[in-house]
């Protein structure tokens, strides 16, 4: 379990948010994960107490709509603030671990979902981090008007399949566990009218893009596998969009093979490392 659990009030609405804390001593680093859609922050342990190991603080919050931040409702009711107020949540827990450890820099995870909330966030507060992590993530796309919407069916290419989730990993286990959390599944946790609040448009326009910082380490992390970046294509244009903008420190690993969830693939410790590694590099902290 984590070290540290505590509740924010979200400065956007009033919701009552879920905060984590798994504790290094003593911090070189902090690193904030922002989890995916359907899932929720205590899924990451794993991966948080590897980090603690190599000095890294760890932050992470159940975010809107998740396991034990949601409104008055259910799972996925995410208060009245929506997808805007989610990206506020981020950048207030930002704030919070700047304001507990400033002697350190802080960088951010972004899984999925995630990952599309930090590259928001990054067009309008690149300067509060320090470095950010895209795992699973894609290039989105504006919606073409009146084209009817794409339907999401990222098991398809696993058939026939085990389980509807085979999309998530090459580990049964990892997708077991999964399918048997209460907090986890689109079936369990619907979130399709938060992620109907992202900003898409300003995602992809050049301009809001050049407010990205120049120098700002970025590191894009994949499976080859992954259906979420259709072959490559949609991972291949996140880069070049950002590299338009001008952003020019972005790294990206893609490991054969794997699928979505690299934190709870086959080769996760691999991962692991790979992004300690990546961290003690771009935030000097190997000295």
């Amino acid at each position: 379990m984590p070290d540290v659990a505590l509740r924010i009030d979200s400065l956007a609405d009033g919701l009552s948010l879920q905060v984590y804390r798994w504790r290094a001593a003593p911090p070189r680093s902090s690193l904030v994960i922002v989890h995916g859609a359907a899932e929720h922050a205590l899924r990451y342990e794993r991966f948080a107490r590897a980090l603690t190991q190599a000095g890294v603080d760890v932050w992470a919050s159940d975010l809107r709509g998740h396991a034990r931040s949601v409104g008055p409702g259910r799972l996925g009711d995410s208060g009245s603030g929506g997808w805007p107020a989610l990206i506020q949540d981020v950048v207030q827990l930002v704030r919070h671990v700047r304001a507990e450890r400033g002697d350190v820099p802080v960088a951010l995870f972004g899984h999925s979902m995630g990952s599309f909330a930090v590259q928001q966030l990054c067009l309008d507060y690149s300067r509060e981090i320090d470095a950010a992590i895209l795992s699973g993530s894609t290039a989105l796309e504006v919606p073409v008007p009146g084209a009817p919407p794409t339907q999401f069916t990222p098991n398809a290419a696993f058939e026939p399949a085990r389980t509807p989730y085979d999309w998530l990993s090459r580990d049964p286990v990892e997708v077991d566990k999964y399918i048997a959390d209460p907090c986890c599944g689109f079936d369990k946790v619907p979130i399709w009218s938060l992620l109907g609040g992202m900003d898409v448009p300003r995602m992809a326009d050049p301009t809001a893009l050049h407010g990205i910082r120049a120098d700002l380490p970025v590191l894009l992390v994949s499976g080859s596998e992954d259906p979420l970046h259709r072959g490559r294509v949609g991972l291949d244009l996140l880069e070049k969009r950002w590299r338009e903008a001008g952003v020019r420190r972005i790294y990206v690993r893609v490991y054969p093979g794997a699928r979505h969830e690299l934190t709870n693939e086959v080769n996760r410790d691999e991962v692991t490392r790979d992004v300690i590694a990546w961290l003690g590099e771009v935030l000097d902290l190997r000295r």
